[in-house]
């Protein structure tokens, strides 16, 4: 699935960027399969010794991607039988 950008914000605090919010998009149009995706970048996502006045937009990019990845790698379930029903069960689980 080709991710595309479709939002980019600088987030500020104290006049100084805290944090990056990068909007992914993906389809896969045969399948009607899509991802609709709002990533925030904060200043620990970046390499040692970059600020976010350093990085180009392409490498917030890359990091909100990495970032994706990450946080929707599916693993594989071992107790199915236990419906979810609060969110502090679904973080719990996680």
């Amino acid at each position: 699935m080709n991710l595309e950008i479709n939002q980019f914000t600088y987030n500020f605090e104290d006049g100084k960027i805290s944090s990056a919010q990068i909007g992914l998009y993906g389809t896969n149009n045969p399948d009607a399969e899509y991802v609709n995706a709002s990533i925030r970048v904060k200043p620990e996502d970046l390499p040692e010794g970059k600020s976010f006045m350093a990085m180009g937009m392409p490498d917030m990019i890359a990091i909100a991607r990495k970032k994706l990845m990450a946080d929707t790698k599916a693993e594989e379930a071992t107790d199915t039988t236990q419906p979810v029903t609060k969110a502090e069960d679904v973080k719990d689980q996680q």
